[in-house]
């Protein structure tokens, strides 16, 4: 990955919790080549929702994500939903 990843150290701790996923690994679906990007706005605050297969995981996953400054600032990273 080219890009640097970052986040908030407290929602990485919920994010773990909630998703048992550990959001510095969310690199995984962001490098995916076969990963679908998606543009969402929530409330005023525009995103990239990424969903991709991962091999590592034997699962659809998805990430949120903005761009901040010279990185890319992971908001969540967990399964996909059924209707992603």
């Amino acid at each position: 990955m080219d890009a640097k990843l970052s986040w908030d150290e407290t929602k990485r701790q919920i994010n773990l919790c909630k998703h048992s996923l550990d959001v510095p690994l969310a690199g995984v679906v962001l490098d995916s080549r076969c990963g679908l990007d998606i543009q969402v706005v929530r409330g005023t605050e525009s995103r990239t929702l990424s969903i991709s297969y991962a091999m590592g995981f034997l699962a659809v996953l998805t990430v949120v994500h903005t761009a901040h400054d010279a990185s890319i600032r992971v908001i969540s990273f967990r399964r996909a939903s059924r209707e992603e």
